[in-house]
């Protein structure tokens, strides 16, 4: 009885820390818009301008004006302001990109493309980030738990097949390798291809750099203005990047615990070695410790 009150308590736990992350970053992305909304229509206006300016001289424009408008230009892109070819004018800070810069913020894989560009959003960031980046390590570790289940019941399962328990360690690590290798790198470029227009090999790329958290920033999803991303794509998104990055971060600690009982192994075989190797030649010159 008592089992089934602490899982439950258990449970309960999981799910307000996932409601509660779940509202700060629709809290964050909320304030990040509201905060960068107004100088990036102030850009666009400009560019507008400066756009309407090169049109109406352009048979005789100079080198000068070109160079004005290439700079403003450069400074709308910077800020998320990008011009398709449709005439319309891309704005980033809309609430799913907001949301989208949020989660890669918090889960610190930080792409980049999409920043805080006004003095109090990076002043918000610093705070938001101080909070959020703990909280989101909270939630992740009780994410885990969920991960390892699935490979808690399946040792359980090898042990009731009487397996050694070396066959067993061998068996949960190529099980965790082969389900996580392909529910979070493999499969998902498919996705990636058709939403986003990718190859398979950009999308492969773009999984392992974001759940590894490197984030270079040169491919993001769901901010070409040609596409209409549906909701039931970002929520998949959502998912895939929440228990990815919990598995790859599994997956590299496993690596390294791995990694160093290799090496405390290699060090005990060598300080062996030296042991047997010095009794030897204790017991080649003093012939009288053999007794």
């Amino acid at each position: 009885m008592k089992h089934e009150d602490k899982e439950k308590s258990s449970k309960a736990s999981r799910y307000v820390q996932l409601i509660g992350f779940i509202c700060y970053c629709l809290m964050g992305a909320n304030i990040f818009q509201v905060l960068e909304t107004d100088i990036q229509e102030e850009l666009k206006l400009s560019f507008l301008d400066a756009e309407r300016n090169l049109m109406e001289t352009y048979g005789s424009i100079t080198s000068e004006e070109l160079e004005t408008f290439l700079q403003m230009l450069s400074l709308s892109i910077k800020h998320g302001i990008i011009p398709t070819r449709n005439g319309t004018i891309y704005c980033s800070w809309d609430f799913r990109n907001s949301f989208s810069f949020v989660t890669s913020t918090l889960s610190m894989i930080g792409y980049g493309l999409i920043a805080p560009r006004t003095p109090m959003g990076q002043m918000f960031c610093v705070f938001y980030s101080l909070l959020g980046i703990p909280l989101t390590i909270i939630f992740l570790q009780s994410v885990s738990n969920v991960l390892l289940q699935p490979l808690s019941e399946f040792e359980k399962y090898l042990q009731n097949m009487e397996m050694k328990e070396t066959q067993i360690r061998t068996c949960e690590l190529l099980f965790f390798l082969v389900t996580g290798l392909s529910i979070f790198i493999l499969l998902p470029p498919l996705l990636f291809m058709k939403m986003e227009g990718w190859t398979y090999k950009e999308g492969l790329y773009f999984a392992f750099i974001s759940l590894s958290t490197i984030g270079f920033g040169d491919y993001i999803l769901g901010i070409n203005p040609a596409n209409n991303y549906s909701s039931i794509y970002v929520a998949i998104i959502t998912l895939w990047c929440t228990f990815g990055l919990t598995w790859m971060a599994l997956f590299f600690d496993l690596i390294s615990k791995n990694l160093e009982k290799a090496k405390i192994k290699l060090t005990s075989n060598k300080l062996w070695q030296k042991e047997s190797q010095s009794s030897w030649i204790r017991l080649y010159f003093w012939p009288s410790l053999r007794r």
